[in-house]
């Protein structure tokens, strides 16, 4: 995509906005400009409120869909700043997710490394798959395919999350959760619920430990780690392969904002400093 084009699209120009050297490399033709405002908004998971992809996709459910799949096609990391979507909207976890691009990856027989670094860095935190478990999957896929009663790569998988510890300060919202969902939860789990739903997010500390693990691996809530503007991140002088990740998921999204996404955390923050 030329630099150009690609500038103003960030800084949200509309192509009545655009100077006549921008149209002019779009063939002068509004549609062309289109399909790069689409592409770029999807290429870098931009929310569809308040960015110019608003006035290109008229359905927000359509467009989000789009975006998921390119980013599941594409092996990226999920779009952890878009949870308040993915998880109430859509009812896509992280898990959920990870689980799909595992899925996609054994059934055309791909090597572990087709997975980019931070890709497989997060496959590993939440489904505790890493080379040697997937080499494993892998063969016993395959050994499968032996017998009558072959198994699918989605039999093979986890069923839910790798166990995480959840910190006091974390907050914690509902995802998508029908009658149904609350029909297989204990009284505590639909007094948390109800709580987040009346009041809004909670605090993990304020809520039962295991009640926050219980919700958290059958996906109807997710949890937030908040970052404020002033927030520093530490990161070990020892851990030099984590050094990277804090850069690459530092991109410029909307006008003069700078945000920064930490997915391996799935933390979502704006002007970071990062403290090595």
């Amino acid at each position: 995509m030329n630099t150009d084009v690609e500038f103003h699209i960030r800084q949200n120009y509309p192509w009545t906005k655009l100077p006549a050297n921008v149209k002019q490399c779009l063939g002068n033709s509004q549609r062309e400009y289109e399909k790069h405002v689409l592409l770029y908004s999807i290429r870098n998971q931009l929310r569809f409120r308040n960015n110019l992809v608003r006035h290109v996709r008229k359905d927000e459910r359509k467009y989000y869909e789009e975006l998921l799949k390119y980013s599941r096609d594409h092996l990226m990391l999920y779009p952890y700043h878009l949870s308040d979507i993915m998880v109430k909207g859509l009812r896509i976890t992280p898990f959920s997710y990870y689980i799909g691009i595992m899925e996609d990856i054994m059934n055309s027989e791909k090597s572990y490394d087709s997975l980019p670094n931070f890709t497989a860095a997060d496959c590993l935190r939440l489904l505790g798959i890493g080379r040697n478990q997937y080499i494993d999957l892998m063969n016993q896929c395959r050994s499968s395919k032996k017998f009558f009663r072959r198994k699918s790569a989605r039999d093979l998988l986890p069923s839910k999350p790798v166990e995480i510890s959840v910190e006091p300060w974390w907050t914690a919202q509902t995802g998508y959760i029908t009658e149904d969902d609350i029909r297989i939860c204990s009284t505590a789990e639909k007094k948390a619920i109800d709580k987040m739903i009346d009041a809004g997010a909670q605090l993990a500390g304020t809520m039962e430990y295991n009640v926050v693990l219980s919700l958290y691996n059958r996906g109807f809530i997710y949890v937030d780690v908040p970052i404020s503007d002033d927030s520093c991140i530490s990161v070990l002088t020892s851990q030099c392969e984590q050094h990277p990740l804090l850069f690459v998921f530092h991109r410029p999204y909307r006008q003069s904002k700078a945000y920064s996404r930490y997915g391996a955390l799935g933390v979502v923050c704006m002007n970071v400093r990062i403290l090595f």
